[in-house]
């Protein structure tokens, strides 16, 4: 029996080669699924193929750091072959990984059993490939051993790299430690594999010494061997390396293009109206401040006029929504063609439009709204429907009528209602005896101080649903409350004064509390795996104590914090950008779902948004609306859906009404949807039947349908 020793520094490079090319295959296979199909068969084809240079040239690395004392030779065309075989297994192997998303298990299975089959027929026949005085005897429990390692180690490494990777934030890290398990499952079933050889230079071993010396002279000799490896080894991986590291900068350069080009359409989207246009109510509120500064210091006098389209709701009721928003983006044009540079209109929502005159006078607004409510009275031709309408407006004057944007904006308000009292399609200035008219708003501040305490407040819950699977996966949960004499109240009814008295610490407390209450009953029932959402107000948010209060609650109720999910929205969020990091980093070391409410209505700056730990983002309703094939929305909304991929969080689309908005989001990767195709808002009563049918089927039951609006 020969002695056989080992170099140490060389089964160490030979690990090094498996593991580099091992991290180099799975990165190149990474790219697949988010490049172009031409690029990424590119990467197909060269991620597999440095996969099985990686593990060619570790097997010959490894058998030139077996150290026996005689000089080997290699059979050249068995090393080629073994070469050939490696690189075939490989890319075969890397196709069927990445071939679709998830890895299935049988897919798993297939590529398992190929990279396993191609390891070990690789080391056998750069086994055959040896050629000198020696005769080698086989170990078949060791050979058996190695091939049972091949097929697990592989198993587990792919497993790692293509199913795992899908799960975790931590896609660089993962890819890390899948290429070590795979460097090492490449290195034990090599070395395995040379254990069950013993080497011998006894007679049987021995041939005629000119036919030896023949052999030996058609093949590589090991320092042959060893520079070609090096050589070619070397030369790929750089070569990989450097179109990686190309393709990355390219990569990066295109996402911050995007990120800018989405930050420019958002910052639009945020300050102007969608539909026409037209400055929206953040935009004018930023304007009547500066109005208002400016005329305080130059002592002028500017004009408010708040406008509202006569019977717009027929016209919706009548002809559809379609029609509806084509004669709004009519109004806006042909408003807009009555006014002056100086002058600037916004689109408050709905049919309310928002005009403000700088540096005017009575008479010069008195001909200026005649000539709107004329040009309005003319018919509108849509679609081949003549529409009439009429616009009623209401005037206020700083600083006759307030000094202060809430005051000459709820006068201008006062105005144009009274004008809707008295018949609509006219204009009226503000004046005192209309207040009277609203001697109704303290009574109501009054139903609604006492609401909590008569216990008038509920929770329905919307459901939330899986995309494209339609599996029910939980709530949203959304306050109403019953009034005595209005019925059930939706909170934009209510809740702007429950901020601006504070009465939305109280009724906040209470909705944390209820949520967590039906979360345990529903766990009770067997309902475990349902997630529920709650929003949490600017306010809330900035309760010093929201942290305690909300832990306190899923202690009190035993809830798994997994469970919930807090709703802020990105206004709030990103207003204390510090705060909010500190405080949702708590949240979600907790175990609570962060998401991002109503994106793209606020600041909308996804760098910063990237600072905060949320891993849900909710695209706010006013996208999916006009979402169509051709929209401009569509480009937004993929452009978000990607971008927030990018940064391992999850899409939650709301607002979901049409069939065609359904398999667009779909299509375009939102991971979970809600809206009225799917179920309207429930109260609680109504739940069960929800959770006994687990999946979504298209009903448009309207459980709120008898709701009564408030007077």
């Amino acid at each position: 029996m020969l002695y056989v020793s080992w170099d140490p520094i060389l089964i160490g490079i030979s690990f090094l080669v498996a593991f580099i090319a091992s991290f180099v295959a799975l990165d190149s296979a990474g790219k697949v699924m988010s490049s172009e199909p031409w690029i990424a068969m590119f990467w197909r084809v060269a991620g597999g193929a440095t996969l099985g240079m990686g593990i060619w040239s570790m097997h010959f690395v490894g058998m030139l750091a077996m150290k026996i004392p005689m000089m080997m030779h290699y059979d050249l065309p068995l090393t080629i072959l073994s070469f050939l075989v490696a690189l075939l297994a490989a890319t075969l192997t890397i196709n069927i990984a990445v071939s679709n998303n998830p890895l299935s298990k049988k897919r798993l299975l297939l590529a398992t059993l190929l990279l396993s089959t191609g390891v070990v027929a690789m080391h056998n026949l750069g086994m055959a490939a040896m050629m000198g005085f020696v005769t080698i005897y086989w170990n078949v429990a060791r050979i058996v051993l190695s091939i049972v390692i091949a097929f697990f180690s592989a198993g587990a490494a792919l497993w790692l790299a293509f199913s795992l990777r899908q799960n975790t934030h931590s896609v660089f890290i993962n890819r890390v430690f899948a290429a070590f398990v795979m460097g090492v499952s490449i290195c034990v079933v090599h070395y395995t594999g040379m254990s069950a050889a013993t080497f011998s230079s006894d007679g049987s071993g021995i041939i005629v010494r000119s036919n030896a010396l023949h052999l030996m002279s058609a093949g590589v000799g090991e320092l042959g061997l060893s520079l070609w490896v090096a050589t070619t080894t070397l030369v790929i991986f750089g070569i990989m390396l450097f179109i990686s590291m190309i393709d990355s900068q390219l990569r990066t350069s295109r996402l911050t293009n995007s990120l800018r080009q989405l930050n420019q359409q958002l910052e639009k989207q945020a300050y102007y109206d969608a539909l026409t246009g037209l400055a929206n109510r953040i935009q004018l509120d930023l304007l009547l401040e500066n109005c208002l500064n400016r005329a305080k210091d130059e002592q002028t006098t500017f004009a408010l006029i708040y406008m509202d389209l006569d019977r717009f709701k027929l016209v919706n009721d009548a002809w559809g929504h379609h029609i509806g928003d084509r004669l709004l983006v009519a109004v806006a044009t042909r408003l807009s063609a009555c006014l002056s540079q100086k002058m600037s209109l916004a689109r408050l929502g709905g049919d309310e439009f928002m005009l403000l005159v700088p540096d005017t006078s009575e008479a010069e607004i008195e001909t200026l709204i005649r000539r709107m409510v004329t040009t309005i009275q003319h018919p509108f031709y849509e679609l081949s429907h003549v529409i009439n309408v009429s616009l009623s407006a209401g005037v206020s004057y700083f600083p006759e009528h307030g000094k202060t944007a809430h005051e000459l904006k709820l006068k201008a308000d006062t105005a144009m209602y009274s004008v809707k009292q008295e018949g609509r399609n006219g204009w009226a200035v503000y004046h005192t005896a209309m207040a009277q008219k609203t001697a109704e708003a303290p009574l109501f501040l009054q139903d609604l101080s006492q609401a909590l305490s008569r216990n008038q407040f509920e929770l329905w819950y919307q459901p939330q649903y899986t995309a494209p699977g339609h599996t029910l996966c939980g709530f949203e949960a959304l306050l109403r409350w019953r009034h005595p004499q209005h019925g059930i109240l939706l909170p934009g009814v209510f809740l702007p004064l429950l901020e601006k008295t504070g009465l939305i610490i109280s009724v906040g407390h209470w909705v944390i509390d209820a949520a967590c209450r039906q979360l345990h009953h529903w766990n009770n029932q067997g309902f475990t795996q349902l997630k529920l959402a709650i929003n949490l107000s600017p306010t809330q948010f900035e309760q010093h104590d929201i942290y305690d209060l909300i832990a306190d609650s899923l202690a009190r109720y035993h809830i798994d914090p997994a469970q919930l999910t807090l709703e802020v929205t990105e206004n709030t969020a990103l207003k204390n950008i510090d705060r909010s990091v500190q405080l949702l980093n708590r949240f979600s070391q907790l175990g609570i779902t962060v998401a991002i409410d109503d994106f793209g209505t606020g600041y909308s700056n996804m760098l910063m948004l990237k600072k905060l730990p949320a891993t849900e983002l909710k695209i706010d309703k006013s996208f999916v609306k006009d979402i169509r094939d051709n929209s401009r929305n569509v480009k937004i909304v993929s452009t978000i859906i990607d971008i927030a991929h990018s940064m391992n969080m999850h899409v939650v689309a709301e607002g979901i009404e049409t069939q065609e908005q359904h398999a667009l989001l779909t299509h375009l990767g939102c991971s979970y949807m809600q809206g009225f195709l799917f179920a309207r808002p429930l109260p609680v009563e109504k739940i069960s039947a929800l959770l006994h049918q687990k999946t979504f089927a298209l009903s448009l039951e309207c459980s709120e349908s008898s709701q009564k609006k408030p007077a």
